[in-house]
């Protein structure tokens, strides 16, 4: 029977399917088709032409818009919570003096906490409801949150609403932006997810002396309000940036480390032809259509916890969580300890947030020329050598900005490489439920992370760093052992799907 062909809106697609009918090649187009009723003669190589009018990978204005909005709302959702809550902690001891400083602090541990525990719910929701619709939401929430801190007379207001109802809501709008780039690109997946998570550095960097700013001109409770409101034009502009491909297959085939996004599309599209009968070869926009109509179930996303490389990789999530933030919050205070001024402390600090910033973009580009599975691998060790050997042994300044940036840089690839993991091994189509239940892991680790090692510093009465260190090291090595371990796993399932791949030659 005749091949259909789709309507056209972008270049053709060359797809070449196998045969075993004689030896010679021929290569046809529409134009060369037989007359409707005779069935084509097919050769042993023999191309079709189909013409794809699908978004292309890798490229194109849609494509970088939703690197944008990503990047936009990495910038705001760890914002009130991480990168400028210190700002906020020191004017709540003003405003609640009778509160300790721990439990001052334990809000932005709450809401950080929150944003990723909630993710086993918030990226199922935003596989089974769209990325565009989640964010939203998510937005929508942050923002009420915001509003409703700056009424906040007692401390427990401000965990309800600052921790937990913005943890959801930063959540919420989290996880489909951190899928989002692996859905529009392949062969630049790193670079691309190195510049969406670099945004957290730069809201950082931009949002801090902002806010306090702005504490300076108003006050703490019109500041909230502002960044609410901030928080609604930009996180509401981005969720609308953003958006998820509809044409991906539920898991990604394992492709060649040198294959293009093109090529890659090219061979997902020969491999769905070979599945079917040989006889009706077609490939049709309604198919598509069809296809991107069927939304996963709730309880489907939970079918990764069968695979060995998923619960390699949360097991490394939550061991690393552990210690990940401890050199952030403890550096300055280190840094007085060992003799040097509070500015340098900042000023060590503020220079490693900057490496962080660099090594997402950087090692995410050096990731697109080798195996992503290579430089995690060695982000992982880098970061836990830099905590367990060099902050151990840091006491000049010189030696303590060099585990600083070290420490930066590496830890900063980590987060930017793992996103683009899990990609790699269970496809970009389910990635925001996949990615989320695997974070949900380094919730728990960050909760009890840094009210650990200030438990552990003040059981030596602040005279010795050695048991923060070790606690901080041990568990960004147990992080790297697990990410080792997937690199096998992710090594021994692309080793059987060549395996068999070529007996399915061989059959044909």
């Amino acid at each position: 029977m005749p091949v259909p062909l789709a309507s056209a809106t972008r270049t053709d697609t060359m797809i070449t399917v196998a045969e075993d009918q004689g030896p010679s090649s021929s290569t046809f187009s529409p134009a060369t088709l037989d007359p409707p009723g005779t069935p084509p003669s097919f050769s042993r190589s023999t191309t079709l032409q189909v013409i794809d009018n699908r978004p292309r990978m890798d490229g194109g204005m849609r494509a970088w818009l939703v690197v944008l909005g990503s990047f936009l709302i990495h910038s705001f959702c760890f914002a009130p919570t991480e990168t400028i809550y210190g700002i906020f902690e020191l004017h709540y001891h003003d405003i609640f003096p009778r509160a300790t400083a721990s439990s001052i602090a334990f809000v932005g541990t709450v809401g950080s906490a929150v944003t990723y525990l909630f993710g086993f719910l918030a990226g199922i929701v935003a596989d089974r409801f769209g990325f565009r619709v989640t964010a939203l939401f998510g937005t929508l929430l942050m923002t009420a949150s915001l509003v409703l801190s700056s009424f906040a007379t007692q401390l427990w207001h401000l965990f309800l609403t600052q921790g937990v109802m913005f943890g959801v809501g930063a959540s919420l709008s989290y996880y489909p932006a951190v899928a989002a780039p692996s859905h529009w690109f392949v062969s630049k997946r790193g670079l691309a997810t190195g510049l969406a998570v670099s945004g957290v550095g730069a809201g950082g960097s931009f949002l801090a002396p902002l806010t306090h700013w702005l504490i300076d001109k108003l006050d703490i409770q019109w500041t909230l309000r502002a960044l609410a409101l901030f928080c609604l034009v930009v996180c509401g502009t981005a969720s609308c940036l953003i958006s998820e491909r509809d044409d991906l297959p539920a898991y990604e085939s394992v492709s060649q480390e040198s294959s293009t996004g093109e090529e890659q599309q090219g061979m997902e599209m020969s491999s769905d032809l070979h599945k079917t009968d040989k006889a009706d070869l077609s490939v049709t926009e309604e198919a598509r259509q069809l296809q991107a109509q069927v939304k996963p179930g709730f309880f489907e996303s939970f079918k990764v916890f069968r695979d060995p490389q998923f619960l390699a990789l949360t097991m490394a999530e939550l061991t690393a969580s552990v210690g990940y933030l401890i050199p952030l919050y403890y550096m300055q205070t280190y840094a007085v300890f060992i003799g040097l001024t509070p500015q340098r402390g900042a000023m060590i600090l503020g220079l490693s947030n900057g490496a962080s910033f660099t090594g997402r973009i950087a090692l995410g580009i050096l990731s697109d020329y080798i195996s992503n599975a290579k430089v995690l691998l060695l982000c992982a060790w880098m970061t836990a050598i830099s905590v367990t050997i060099l902050w151990t042994f840091s006491t000049t300044f010189a030696t303590f900005l060099s585990m600083a940036l070290i420490f930066g840089f590496f830890a900063g690839g980590y987060v930017s490489l793992v996103p683009v993991a899990v990609a790699e091994s269970f496809g970009a189509k389910q990635m925001a439920s996949t990615i989320g239940l695997m974070y949900a892991a380094s919730g728990l680790g960050i909760l009890g992370g840094s009210p650990l090692a200030g438990f552990l510093l003040d059981s030596t009465l602040h005279t010795s760093y050695l048991p923060v260190t070790m606690t901080a090291g041990a568990s960004m090595t147990l992080g790297a052992l697990c990410i080792s371990s997937w690199v096998y796993f992710r090594w021994r399932a692309k080793k059987a799907a060549k395996e068999a791949e070529a007996a399915t030659t061989v059959a044909h």
